[in-house]
């Protein structure tokens, strides 16, 4: 029985190899041909780009989406930029218009042409994406973002894990997406662990954000940054530090079922509104576009909470070891 066991982690650990070494395949082969663009000096005081990503399901569109419409309605020129496989944005915001179709089809390649033409959805709110799957010039983040800050103030990217790296190079702020569900970690800091490896991932950049947060007996917020903190080799025969988990900042946002319902009727209707939400919900997303863009003498008036010494259990540890082999 014990022979069986064994050798099924091994090969589990076998699999588990393979899937690394062709992440670290995929972020270096995103270092194509391209001529890179430096855009420092376009990031002024009243620049800004971040990026959003995190485990599938997580809720980063859901996050990206919300807080353009908050931002957007503060009169900050807003754009989104989708650069996800599931190009969600695509579907949600051509509202199964021809017109708008087109739009989006053309608008990675005219940010390329330095046009910047995309879904205009109010306003102050710009869409830029493509079909799904469509990565043609995607990986040209100097030329796209350069185009994108000559018009637009703040530019939120929605990524996930086949994001070109270059946009994570570029970026002033790095918003990692979680929710209390431990078994999504593990991916989440994978993908870290690989930016890390590249002299990508720096402390100064990140930032948390603890998505559907629910009260779960012996977890906390603190629980869960710590164990976001670590990549655990699946073997369990080495440990990385990705980030200082006592002085990152977070933002909380708890699962509201009114929330949810509200989000998910206006997906089926192709929009994106806060309208109907509770108050206390609108708040924490006030607060985090006053981390994500600070309208007051350039600094940030809201100070999020910042992680003591706390991190997972040891029952929870073991868990979420035992589940690492999965991924």
């Amino acid at each position: 029985m014990n022979n069986t066991y064994e050798t099924k982690n091994q090969d589990m650990s076998n699999i588990n190899n393979i899937g690394y070494k062709q992440q670290e395949t995929r972020i270096q082969s995103t270092n194509s041909s391209y001529q890179d663009v430096d855009i420092s000096s376009l990031l002024t005081s009243d620049k800004k780009v971040a990026c959003f990503v995190g485990t599938s399901k997580n809720g980063t569109s859901f996050v990206v989406n919300n807080l353009a419409e908050i931002t957007s309605q503060m009169g900050i020129d807003t754009a989104i930029l989708d650069t996800t496989q599931n190009r969600n944005s695509y579907y949600i915001y051509t509202k199964n218009e021809e017109e708008l179709r087109k739009t989006a089809m053309g608008s990675i390649e005219n940010l390329l042409k330095g046009e910047a033409r995309g879904i205009e959805v109010n306003k102050n709110l710009t869409v830029y994406t493509s079909l799904p799957e469509e990565a043609e010039g995607i990986e040209n983040a100097g030329n796209i973002l350069e185009t994108m800050l000559k018009k637009h103030s703040l530019v939120l990217i929605d990524c996930d894990f086949e994001t070109p790296i270059q946009y994570f190079e570029k970026t002033q702020e790095i918003y990692l997406v979680q929710t209390f569900d431990i078994l999504t970690i593990q991916p989440l800091t994978a993908f870290l662990r690989e930016l890390k490896s590249k002299n990508i991932l720096q402390q100064n950049k990140l930032k948390i954000i603890l998505n559907k947060a629910i009260k779960v007996r012996g977890v906390n917020d603190k629980t869960i940054i710590g164990g976001m903190a670590y990549y655990n080799d699946p073997a369990m025969s080495f440990m990385t530090e990705l980030f200082d988990k006592t002085i990152i900042k977070y933002l909380t946002i708890p699962f509201n079922e009114e929330v949810y319902t509200e989000y998910l009727g206006n997906i089926i209707n192709c929009e994106v509104s806060v309208k109907g939400y509770p108050k206390h919900i609108i708040h924490i997303f006030n607060e985090l576009a006053n981390m994500v863009y600070p309208l007051v003498s350039g600094k940030s008036t809201y100070v999020p909470p910042r992680v003591e010494k706390n991190g997972f259990t040891p029952s929870i540890n073991s868990t979420l070891n035992q589940m690492k082999n999965r991924y």
